[in-house]
C-alpha cells in the first residue's frame, strides 16, 4: 500500500504577508511607470511643438529665398512687410513641364495659383486693410507675368484659445495652415527686417516703421522712392516663432526656433539681364492636318546668331480663338536650329487655336510675341 507523504501548505499568515508584499511592490511600481509615461508623453509633445514650427520655418525659407524669380521689371519683389505677415512675388510653381522659368513643376496645382494675381481678383493683404494688386504685370505684349503672389502670416487659431497659427496663401486661393501652437511673446515680432547700410553692413529696420507695403502698385514708377520704396531695400528677414506644448499636469513648455533668410534676388531683379530684350522671331506659320496635329515653323530671331547673340530658346504659346491673352508657355524649343519648328499633337478636330512664339535670352528677357491667324483643326 503506497505511503502517504505529509505536505505542508502556506499558512494564512504567510499568504497575508505575501499579498501585502506584492501590493507594496505594485504600489511602488505603478507611480514610477506613470511618471515615466507622463515624462515620455511631455517630451513627445515638446518635440512635436518644435517640429511643427520648424516645418513652417522651412516653408518660409524655401519660398522666400527665391522671391523675385520670374517677376517682370514692373512687378515688385516684396509686396508687404509687417511684424506678423510678409507677402512677395515669385514664379514658384507651374503646371506645364516646359515652363523653364518656374522653380517647381506641380501638375496638380490649381490653375489660379500658377500665374499672376489679376487686379480683378485683388486680395486684402494679410492682417491689413490694403488691397493688392493695383495693376497687371506683363512679360511682353499679350503675355502676363507668371509670378504668383505668396503670403505668410500669423493669425489667432480658432481651435486653440490664446494661441496662433502660421498660414500660407497663394494669390486668392484659400489659405493653408502651415504650423500651429504658436505663442505670442511681448516685444518679440515674428518677422524682423534688415537692409544694407552705405558701408555694406546689415542694419535692422525699426519695428516702428512697419507695417509697410510696396507703393505704388508697380515697381520703378517715378514715385517709387523714399519711404514708398522701403520694402525694396530689405535684403534679409529674420523669422522667430515660439511654440508651446500645453500639458494639464505640468506648466506649459516653450520651444523657440529662429531662422535667418537672405532674399537672394533683392536689388538684383532689374540688373540681372543679358542685355536688351531680344528681337522677336518672325514669319510664324502653322499648318494643321487630319492626323490631327499642327506644325509650327518660324524664322529665328536676329539676336540668335547675330546682334547680341544671346537667344537661348523660344517660348511657344497657345490660346483658343475666344481668349484675349496667352497664359503660360505650353512648350519651348532650344535655339540653334536653322529653321526652328514644333509639332503640337495635343489638338482635336474642330478646335480653333491661335499660336504665338517669343525669343528669350538667359535673363530670361523676352521679345514681343509673334502670333498666327486662327488655325482650325480639320
Amino acid at each position: 500500500m503506497p505511503r502517504l507523504v505529509n505536505r505542508r501548505g502556506f499558512t494564512l499568515m504567510e499568504l497575508l504577508i505575501s499579498v501585502s508584499l506584492m501590493m507594496t511592490a505594485i504600489g511602488i511600481a505603478i507611480p514610477f511607470f506613470l511618471t515615466q509615461s507622463r515624462s515620455l508623453e511631455a517630451q513627445a509633445g515638446r518635440l512635436d511643438a518644435q517640429l511643427n514650427i520648424n516645418f513652417g520655418l522651412d516653408a518660409i525659407d524655401r519660398d522666400l529665398r527665391v522671391a523675385g524669380v520670374g517677376t517682370t521689371l514692373r512687378q515688385p519683389l516684396l509686396v508687404q512687410a509687417a511684424a506678423n505677415a510678409i507677402t512677395f512675388n515669385a514664379d514658384l510653381t507651374s503646371t506645364t513641364p516646359a515652363d523653364f522659368a518656374a522653380v517647381y513643376y506641380d501638375p496638380d496645382a490649381l490653375p489660379t495659383t500658377v500665374t499672376m494675381l489679376w487686379p480683378a481678383n485683388k486680395v486684402t493683404l494679410p492682417n491689413s486693410a490694403w488691397l493688392y494688386p493695383d495693376s497687371a504685370y506683363w512679360a511682353s505684349a499679350g503675355v502676363p507675368s507668371q509670378a504668383e503672389t505668396i503670403s505668410y502670416f500669423v493669425e489667432a487659431d480658432p481651435q486653440a484659445s490664446g494661441l496662433f497659427r502660421l498660414m500660407r496663401r497663394v494669390n486668392d486661393a484659400t489659405p493653408r495652415v502651415m504650423a500651429r501652437g504658436i505663442k505670442a511673446v511681448s516685444g518679440q515680432p515674428y518677422f524682423r527686417y534688415f537692409q544694407l547700410t552705405s558701408t555694406g553692413a546689415l542694419s535692422e529696420i525699426s519695428q516702428g516703421t512697419f507695417p509697410k507695403r510696396h507703393l505704388p502698385g508697380w515697381h520703378g514708377a517715378p514715385s517709387d522712392t523714399g519711404t514708398n520704396a522701403l520694402v525694396d531695400s530689405i535684403v534679409l528677414v529674420r523669422v522667430k516663432f515660439t511654440a508651446v506644448h500645453r500639458d494639464p499636469r505640468h506648466p506649459d513648455a516653450d520651444r523657440v526656433e529662429e531662422r535667418t533668410i537672405r532674399i537672394t534676388n533683392a536689388g538684383l531683379v532689374r540688373a540681372s539681364t543679358c542685355g536688351d530684350a531680344p528681337l522677336s522671331a518672325s514669319a510664324l506659320a502653322g499648318v494643321a492636318d487630319a492626323t490631327p496635329q499642327v506644325t509650327l515653323t518660324w524664322t529665328k530671331s536676329i539676336d540668335e546668331s547675330a546682334g547680341e547673340k544671346d537667344v537661348e530658346r523660344y517660348a511657344l504659346y497657345r490660346r483658343d480663338a475666344a481668349t484675349a491673352t496667352f497664359g503660360e508657355p505650353f512648350a519651348s524649343v532650344a535655339a540653334g536650329a536653322a529653321v526652328p519648328s514644333f509639332v503640337d499633337s495635343d489638338v482635336k478636330p474642330g478646335e480653333s487655336w491661335i499660336y504665338g512664339v517669343a525669343a528669350q535670352d538667359c535673363t530670361p528677357s523676352q521679345s514681343s510675341v509673334v502670333v498666327t491667324p486662327t488655325i482650325v483643326i480639320p
